[in-house]
């Protein structure tokens, strides 16, 4: 989810009574996305423009109408990108992540390019880059995959799960070594986190180290309210 305030930033253009309509229309989508929507097509039909049309697509994400939501944020980037409009690469990135939440990979891919096409090199790409990687996870292209998270690590070797991802796809991809070399990375940046150390125990258990498995497996579970400290926890309970 962007930060509402990247939103706002995004587009010193608004004025600060339409700036505090759209920081608290996109608010209220999370919350109660059907009067959100009543609110976004009031806004539109009153003139509100790209503003209006983003938090309705947000507000249509929120109530489960993905196939609305996606249209609606397309619409609002291109409307955007034809303006001139900062908000042009983050709706972009919204319609890509709403088709991706949705199931449809093929979808999200053009919606990212157009993004990344905007987004330049370096940290500002490499989310727009792990994104895009999912999409191709999602497509059956693993090659390609593992090319757009080399290139996410390489504009920001800090970019948030980077090294997890590039462990996990390496890992089943069948490169132990190089899904060693990430998932040490990972632990470098995220030494407690559940995720990176259940994927170590995955990565020890393909090859064989039940031992190194199970203590990463352990040290996982210990977080029993994650989704990986539950994963963690079935595995080890599996090798019982």
């Amino acid at each position: 989810m962007i930060a509402l305030l990247a939103l706002l930033l995004a587009a010193p253009e608004l004025g600060a009574s339409d700036a505090s309509r759209y920081q608290a229309c996109l608010a209220i989508a999370e919350s109660e996305p059907d009067r959100a929507v009543a609110m976004a097509q009031g806004w539109r039909i009153e003139g509100g423009g790209i503003p209006a049309r983003h938090c309705l697509g947000r507000a249509q994400a929120g109530r489960g109408d993905s196939s609305n939501a996606i249209v609606t944020l397309e619409t609002a980037a291109r409307e955007a990108r034809e303006a001139g409009s900062g908000l042009a690469m983050l709706l972009w990135q919204q319609a890509g992540e709403t088709a991706l939440g949705a199931g449809k990979p093929a979808q999200a891919l053009p919606d990212i390019d157009a993004a990344l096409a905007m987004a330049g090199d370096g940290k500002t790409a490499a989310p727009l880059h792990l994104l895009r990687a999912e999409a191709l996870v999602d497509l059956k292209r693993e090659t390609d995959a593992m090319a757009a998270i080399d290139t996410a690590l390489a504009g920001d070797a800090d970019v948030a799960w980077g090294w997890l991802l590039k462990a996990t796809l390496a890992r089943r991809l069948g490169d132990y070594p190089a899904a060693e070399a990430a998932i040490l990375e990972a632990g470098k940046r995220q030494p407690d986190s559940a995720e990176v150390q259940y994927e170590a125990g995955n990565i020890a258990a393909a090859q064989g180290k039940t031992e190194l498995a199970q203590a990463a497996w352990a040290a996982a579970a210990a977080d029993t309210e994650s989704v990986a400290g539950k994963a963690a926890a079935k595995a080890l309970a599996a090798k019982e």
